[in-house]
């Protein structure tokens, strides 16, 4: 649904104390968003439901996304 939440390399040597603590929390957080996202769809798809409309198709993820990916790596 959303994008990920894309945190920067931080070198070990420069992750003070303060550091850690909060890219801990923002880990958390981006889990909770994660979640959150999650059930807000299916609970649209139930409200859909209950007003008589068609809930949400689900899709498969594409394949061949991952096979031109291969394919690209090889011929170069």
């Amino acid at each position: 649904m959303g994008k990920e939440i894309k945190l920067p390399d931080i070198p070990e040597e420069e992750q003070t104390p303060l550091v850690k603590v909060l890219l801990g929390i923002i880990e958390q957080l981006a889990e909770r968003v994660q979640r959150q996202e999650e059930e807000i769809g299916r609970l649209k798809d139930e409200i859909a439901v209950l007003k008589g409309e068609k809930k949400r198709p689900t899709f498969k993820a594409s394949k061949l996304d991952k096979e031109a990916g291969k394919q690209a790596d090889g011929q170069e």
